[in-house]
């Protein structure tokens, strides 16, 4: 039977700000935090789940904004 997959070899120049997504429970931690940050806003306004989640959408469209396109530059000084 032939093999049908290929090996990836992985190089060792990784983009180091991306590389953090790919770390064990990131993404349960991310998707835990956006859906405590809803039940935060549902019990603090007190208002309807679907304006909870636009406000959580709101929230997280500035806030990753901030932090993925406006700043500029490495966060990491030894890559200059």
């Amino acid at each position: 039977m032939a093999n049908l997959y290929m090996k990836v070899v992985s190089t060792t120049d990784l983009n180091r700000n991306k590389e953090w997504l790919t770390y064990p429970g990131v993404w349960k931690t991310y998707i835990l935090i956006i859906f405590f940050s809803w039940l935060l806003v549902l019990s603090i306004f007190g208002c309807t789940p679907g304006m909870a989640w636009t406000i959580v959408s709101l929230a997280h469209f500035v806030v990753t904004y901030r932090l993925f396109h406006w700043k500029k530059g490495t966060p990491f000084a030894d890559d200059q």
